[in-house]
């Protein structure tokens, strides 16, 4: 049986003029695994771990949810500012706790300063 979900945790780490001001935290994000399995059928000649994948296909919903709360540099991945991916075993109680703060194509993303 496979997982309906990937668990993937961001760190945030903003570096701007208003980061010490703003703070960091993370971002918790719940990452249909149909999509992993979309990527490799869409992209057959990429040899990828699903985590590898997973990674790719989150960072920019990353952004997306940490840009509400804490201000970014233009290139946050370049930046480090968005780093430290793991992979969680479920999701985190905040995930059932509240709506998620950013969505995009049905991957979610909890930001949690």
């Amino acid at each position: 049986m496979s997982l309906p979900f990937l668990y993937v945790e961001f760190k945030v780490t903003p570096k701007g003029r208003l980061a010490c001001v703003t703070g960091g935290g993370r971002v918790a994000i719940q990452l249909p695994f149909d999509q992993v399995a979309d990527w490799k059928l869409r992209q057959p000649d990429r040899y990828l771990t699903d985590e590898e994948i997973a990674v790719e296909l989150t960072q920019e919903v990353a952004i997306g949810a940490a840009d509400r709360f804490v201000a970014l540099t233009h290139r946050p991945i370049k930046e480090r500012e968005i780093h430290s991916a793991r992979f969680l075993p479920q999701g985190l109680f905040v995930m059932s706790e509240r709506d998620c703060d950013y969505e995009d194509n049905g991957v979610r993303a909890w930001f949690i300063a």
